[in-house]
């Protein structure tokens, strides 16, 4: 009798287990022994053709995590009437597949003994967790590793789909990092993990000092920043930065708070944050887009990594006043407080490979006319423009990053929006700065709808720590409703320059000088202080960690 093996697949870190091996020969040879009746004779031609059986069903035993109409889906293509030994290769292939692909890793698919007949029966047998050890852990308790792990418990086969997603939030903490390592277990049909993990204290403190401000407010920006990585030894973060001008204090107050709690068994986190600002700027990790508060909550459900390939989904709402009614004291006429209370549904994604890192995201921003935001009258206070309190914005960003030969970086980055209505400031999209179009003030252009892309070339370092960059910036904006000589249609900005990097241990140095390529479209006759073709600024940050 010539027998016959069947190439049944296994999780790879179970693959050279010698009991699987053992395993499942034994349940191979059983199975082919039942077709012995029916196998070709040894002495056969080379040609011979393939004996064939019915399968006009399955029957799965075992413990199967998938829903019964979505095994009977997966092992429909192997009904047949001239089934082969290739056939049922193929049908546990492909539901050890569908295994894997959902997170059960630790399940297989087994023949085991039976006799020949018109139902074939698959046996899925899963693999479980044994023992769980922690190493690496000096200030973290036990506890904290394995709440932040809940998919990993003894006697439990995890779902890797849902161990990835929580590993992802747990290595997002500034605190620690964990990896994972699976290895036969000295107890049958059982794995043991190892949790690996990388400490860093908790606390952190920063101090930065930036030319990001003008000549009214102060042509400095300093900064002092704070955070906690694991409040209540639950992974909790709080971050909290103050920025002033050391030339103009009193002109200069920006506060901001984010607070974040990972959710691990649901694989998401919840954030909130809330700032207040006298005016527009980035700070910190902070960004305002005009005088006044906000407050803001969100959630983001954390998907099913494929690949390197992440993904996620976010829901947010803002709650934004932006108050222009007064300038260092002095009353506004006719200025009123704005409120805009967007809900906001995003997606973002980000790629790693040996090469490079891409990403991206988008989301739609709707405001929600309660509670003061639909005072459209307000709204008219600062732009007649605006005809609507329903307006509407779709923005994204993103970035991709490779190496090149001999240590060069190549990167690009771009964000847009689009909105059919015409805008307050605050929600309009903003060009020029350091964090933008190089070599102007910070936002001096805004418009409804925007595209800002931006690419830099990074040298090898020349020394430790020092890289030198090459950079072009550009951005065009569009405007629903035009003003003439105030508010154009359509409006660009655009730069070149070339800059340095250092980072050093605890501290480092940007310095970026963008020259003005493409000036705004308005006149300085008609509107002062915006970019002109041949303006430029050099961009100086300096940060300090503690």
């Amino acid at each position: 009798m010539q027998v016959i093996m069947l190439n049944t697949r296994y999780p790879q870190f179970l693959q050279e287990s010698p009991k699987v091996r053992l395993l499942v020969s034994a349940l191979t040879l059983s199975f082919l022994g039942g077709l012995a009746h029916a196998q070709v004779p040894a002495a056969a031609a080379p040609n011979a053709v393939a004996t064939t059986f019915v399968i006009k069903g399955f029957d799965i035993t075992g413990e199967n995590p998938l829903a019964a109409g979505e095994v009977s889906k997966i092992l429909a293509p192997f009904l047949r009437a001239d089934a082969t030994l290739e056939t049922l290769q193929k049908a546990t292939a492909a539901l050890e597949q569908a295994l894997k692909d959902q997170g059960f890793g630790l399940h297989r698919v087994a023949l085991p003994p039976q006799e020949v007949g018109q139902s074939v029966t698959l046996n899925i047998v899963k693999f479980v967790i044994g023992k769980v050890v922690v190493e690496g852990n000096d200030r973290i308790s036990v506890a904290n590793i394995r709440a932040s792990l809940p998919e990993l418990v003894e006697g439990q086969a995890p779902n890797f789909n849902t161990l990835a997603i929580q590993t992802t939030i747990a290595n997002e903490s500034q605190g620690k990092k964990v990896q994972i390592a699976l290895k036969e277990s000295e107890e049958a049909d059982k794995i043991d993990a190892r949790i690996v993990v990388k400490e860093a204290r908790p606390w952190n403190f920063a101090a930065s000092l930036s030319n990001a401000g003008s000549s009214a407010t102060g042509q400095d920006r300093f900064t002092l920043a704070g955070g906690h990585s694991n409040l209540f030894d639950m992974d909790h973060q709080l971050t909290a930065a103050y920025t002033t001008s050391l030339q103009s204090p009193s002109a200069v107050r920006q506060f901001g708070l984010n607070y974040r709690a990972p959710l691990y068994r649901l694989g998401g986190v919840l954030g909130a944050n809330l700032t207040r600002s006298d005016l527009a700027g980035d700070f910190g990790t902070f960004n305002s887009t005009g005088a006044g508060s906000t407050f803001g909550l969100s959630y983001t459900q954390y998907l099913a990594p494929v690949g390197g390939y992440r993904g996620s989904l976010e829901l947010g709402l803002d709650d934004k006043q932006f108050d222009v009614t007064q300038i260092n004291g002095t009353p506004l006429a006719g200025q009123e407080v704005r409120r805009s209370v967007p809900l906001t549904f995003g997606y973002s994604a980000k790629m790693e490979t040996d090469t490079s890192v891409w990403g991206f995201s988008a989301n739609l921003a709707m405001n929600m006319p309660v509670a003061g935001a639909e005072n459209l009258a307000s709204y008219q206070s600062e732009d007649p423009r605006v005809t609507t309190v329903r307006w509407k914005a779709l923005r994204g960003s993103g970035n991709y990053a490779t190496g090149l030969p001999s240590g060069w970086l190549w990167s690009l980055r771009g964000q847009f929006q689009y909105s059919p209505e015409a805008l307050i400031s605050g929600e309009q999209f903003g060009l020029g700065g350091a964090s933008s179009v190089r070599g102007t003030t910070e936002r001096p252009l805004a418009g409804d709808s925007g595209v800002l892309v931006s690419t830099e070339m990074t040298s090898p370092e020349l020394i430790t720590g020092l890289r030198l960059v090459g950079f072009v910036d550009a951005g065009w904006l569009g405007n629903n409703v035009s003003i003439a000589n105030a508010k154009p249609a359509r409006d660009s900005l655009s730069s070149l320059g070339l800059g340095l990097r250092y980072v050093g241990s605890s501290y480092s140095l940007s310095a970026d000088y963008g020259r003005v390529i493409t000036g705004s479209a308005v006149s300085l006759q008609s509107v002062s202080g915006l970019p002109q073709a041949g303006d430029y600024k050099l961009h100086i940050n300096m940060a300090a960690r503690f």
